[in-house]
């Protein structure tokens, strides 16, 4: 399966969790294993949110449609993993959210789960909602290009201060970003030239940004390989 970036938006979804000044908002993509759907996203998103949180989808007009966490699992019964900052929720199929469903899971099969780092010369886009845009009256979730910085690399995460394995992109993150797939979607168009892959890839998690007194930011990613742990 190859993604093109307009569409992309049909295998994400935003989170806004009611906080006393706004929403905590961040991303994450529907995922199906063996038949079970998932939703997944940064563990830093998923234990912020509440019986309150809801879940901004498209509707088939293109307009946003919230629904609530509630409705996709009642218990909100996240499995975050022990070390990454990933995790995953299983999908309790109800007739209310049944008819939403449709074309938005994104295969397993299609994240790169070997231990393998993602090549730097592979163009990779980021897909979610920084500081919550894209979420409200038309569904427009945004999307940003860069390249893999560096191999895996191991350093404490941000939220627990734990060390975790990422890997770095050229370009930073946005809050709100925070559980977004990073794709290499397998085409490339140069002028007049479209060269295609075999299927879109999603290589990682967006975990945040890195940044230190000089100005100087990247974005670090949590790999795909990660989820196999949970699903």
């Amino acid at each position: 399966m190859i993604l093109k970036r307009d569409q992309t938006f049909q295998v994400v979804f935003n989170l806004r969790t009611p906080v006393h000044n706004g929403d905590s908002v961040g991303t994450g993509i529907f995922v199906v294993k063996d038949d079970v759907p998932y939703l997944v996203t940064a563990t830093h998103v998923a234990t912020t949110t509440n019986l309150s949180t809801r879940i901004v989808i498209s509707d088939s007009a293109g307009n946003s449609t919230s629904l609530n966490l509630t409705d996709f699992n009642q218990n909100i019964s996240w499995s975050n993993h022990p070390e990454a900052d990933v995790s995953v929720l299983p999908i309790i199929m109800s007739a209310k959210i049944a008819p939403h469903m449709n074309g938005r899971f994104f295969p397993f099969d299609h994240f790169h789960t070997a231990k393998t780092p993602v090549s730097r010369d592979y163009e990779l886009t980021s897909v979610g909602f920084p500081n919550g845009l894209g979420a409200t009256g038309m569904f427009s979730p945004l999307t940003y290009r860069s390249y893999a910085s560096s191999s895996f690399i191991t350093f404490n995460r941000a939220d627990t201060q734990t060390p975790s394995v990422f890997f770095l992109l050229e370009n930073p993150s946005v809050g709100g970003y925070s559980g977004c797939p990073v794709f290499d979607l397998g085409y490339m168009v140069v002028g007049a030239m479209t060269t295609t892959k075999d299927k879109t890839l999603c290589y990682g998690i967006m975990h945040g940004t890195i940044s230190d007194n000089t100005g100087g930011k990247l974005a670090a990613v949590t790999p795909a390989y990660y989820l196999s742990d949970l699903m």
